[in-house]
This record gives structure tokens, C-alpha cells and sequence, in this order.
């Protein structure tokens, strides 16, 4: 179910709640932590320009994908000229208690396909604006789970997206420890 929930973000007839942090990062790098229930459905957490997370979250999930442009069906050759530019978006998916670790970039995997493995106690996310690059950890031993490029040439938001419910705890300070618990779908919504 996990391997297909990297195509479920292009026709999905599940409810979807898109969960966009209030604050942009412009600059340096930024770290922060969370906690996703492991009984929840189907999670994605992760970053994304904050233009595009906007603009997918007003339009309908099955006409526009975050994840996939449409091909245009001719063969000319001109896709083939351009440089390819990093996406927008750049989520871990979770779900049942296990993390799928995609595209053969997962320190972990060596399965060019993607693996899963368990969830830690808590992921943290770190995010190289300069470097346009994220990172995903498990924040309890520090190890790399995956990190893979995305777009920073505008202002960049933390982001989660719940498929079918879910919840999680985010660690908004990882210094003073402060926690906020964000529930949506099946289970109460909790500011």
C-alpha cells in the first residue's frame, strides 16, 4: 500500500488535508522534529514552495498532481533538451507504522525501487535553504532515512499531508521542547 501511495497523490478519491506550516524559511537552515501516529493511515511530512502548496491545495487533487507533470504526448525530443530543475515538493510518506523509502536514494535501500522501514519514535527534517536541500532523520539515533533535492528560489514551508487521517506531534522548538499536536481526518482536530 505504500509503494502505491506515491501514485495516489495523482487520483486520489480519498479525503486529503494539507496541513501548511505558518512560517516561511528564506534563508540558512532550519531543523524541527515530529511524531506521526503510528496508527495513522497514510501521512506525508515533509517541505515545499510555499506558491506551489498554495496553489495545489485550491485546485482539485484530480486534475493537477503535486507530484507529476503530464507528458505531452509528442515525441519531439524537446523535454529531452532542458535541464531538469528540482521539484517543488519533497515529502517522506508514512503509514501503518512504517516509512517507504523511494527511488533507490535512501541510505538504507538497496532496492532501486524503494523500501520500507519502521518508524522511529520521532523524524526530524532538516532543511538546506542555500543548498536546496532536505533531509529526514530518525531524531531518537540521528540516522539518515533520506534526503533529496527541492525547489528554494522562493519562500519554503514545512508541510504534512493526511490521507484517509492521521496524527502527529510537532516539535516546533526542538530547544525548549515546546510540543503542538495536529489531528486531522478521522481522529478530532486539535490546535
Amino acid at each position: 500500500m505504500l509503494f502505491a501511495a506515491e501514485r495516489l497523490m495523482t487520483s486520489c478519491h480519498l479525503s486529503i488535508d494539507l496541513v501548511i506550516g505558518d512560517v516561511a524559511i528564506t534563508q540558512g537552515k532550519s531543523y524541527w522534529a515530529c511524531c506521526v501516529d503510528p496508527s495513522s493511515y497514510l501521512v506525508k511530512v515533509g517541505v515545499g514552495l510555499e506558491s506551489k502548496l498554495q496553489e495545489w491545495f485550491q485546485v482539485p487533487q484530480d486534475v493537477v498532481s503535486p507530484r507529476y507533470d503530464p507528458d505531452s504526448g509528442h515525441d519531439s525530443g524537446a523535454e529531452d533538451t532542458t535541464v531538469e530543475a528540482p521539484p517543488p515538493y519533497a515529502f517522506l510518506t508514512i503509514g501503518m507504522g512504517k516509512i517507504l523509502l523511494s527511488h533507490g536514494s535512501a541510505l538504507t535501500s538497496r532496492d532501486p525501487n524503494g523500501c520500507t522501514v519502521p518508524l522511529p519514535p520521532r523524524i526530524g527534517i532538516c532543511l538546506d535553504y542555500e543548498q536546496g536541500k532536505v533531509s529526514f532523520y530518525d531524531a531518537v539515533s540521528f540516522r539518515e532515512l533520506w534526503e533529496c533535492g527541492v525547489d528554494c528560489s522562493g519562500p519554503v514551508c514545512p508541510a504534512f499531508c493526511f490521507i484517509g487521517g492521521g496524527a502527529l506531534h510537532l516539535q516546533e522548538l526542538v530547544a525548549s521542547k515546546q510540543e503542538r499536536k495536529v489531528t486531522i481526518g478521522s481522529f478530532a482536530k486539535l490546535d
